[in-house]
């Protein structure tokens, strides 16, 4: 076997290992108050009229998104760090790290080419254009990547996946696990959004949420390369904006 990835497999397992059933319910803790804040942000959204008076201000859409996201980012991600400062526990255990940071830019963004292909040319063939407004793509990428990706990948590749082994320790089942959670991460804000009760927006939006489940695990193989949350970060911002680069 790759010396590399023994070494990967090595020091993922040092950091599992550090992790107890308090790291555990910490986690599960912090997931019911992230999904609180997805939820309320739909609510936020859908059911006051306050995002759109505010979009008013804004020449760009694009712009005011990013802006309107980014306090939203903060709030959910900084438990985390309030946990990692009361238990005394390293930045590096989430995947922050200074070590390889060009090798893996360069993973996350051979890691989003199967799906950037698949999107562009699904796209193409719809007869859709890029979209060629520099300053809209500008705002755009930058909101995946702080106000989604970076939010997203600190939470579920980061923290969770490696807290849940406080108490799930086969590392397959936890991937699921924590796959479903991220999937079910994507039901209160959108069942707002389509005006759905939970239920139907299940069955609406139940093949998604199986892709959902299966690119966690796409992405904790990306971060478990080098315990990097860089990689997966960059391969997620670059598969949600391709969405976006065409109109």
């Amino acid at each position: 076997m790759n010396r590399h990835i023994i070494t990967v497999e090595e020091n993922l397992s040092k950091t599992h290992e550090q992790m107890d059933r308090k790291d555990a319910i910490c986690g599960i803790i912090f997931y019911v108050f992230y999904m609180a804040i997805v939820y309320l942000l739909g609510l936020l959204m859908f059911r006051t009229n306050i995002y759109v008076n505010l979009g008013r201000y804004f020449k760009s859409k694009s712009l005011f998104r990013l802006i309107f996201y980014i306090p939203n980012g903060l709030i959910s991600i900084l438990p985390i760090f309030i946990i990692l400062r009361l238990k005394k526990q390293s930045i590096a255990s989430i995947g922050i790290k200074k070590e390889k940071i060009p090798k893996s830019i360069v993973l996350g963004v051979v890691g989003s080419m199967p799906f950037l292909l698949s999107n562009m040319a699904g796209a193409i063939s719809s007869g859709m254009k890029l979209n060629p407004s520099i300053a809209d793509n500008l705002w755009n990428l930058l909101y995946y990547l702080v106000c989604i990706s970076l939010v997203e990948e600190l939470v579920f590749r980061g923290f969770l996946n490696t807290r849940v082994r406080g108490l799930i320790k086969a590392g397959w089942i936890n991937n699921i696990v924590v796959g479903i959670m991220f999937a079910i991460l994507h039901i209160p804000f959108q069942m707002v959004k389509a005006n759905m009760t939970p239920l139907n927006f299940i069955l609406h939006d139940f093949p998604h949420l199986i892709s959902t489940l299966l690119i966690h695990i796409y992405f904790v193989f990306l971060y478990t390369r080098d315990n990097n949350i860089i990689a997966p970060t960059i391969a997620h911002t670059i598969i949600n904006f391709s969405y976006d680069i065409f109109v």
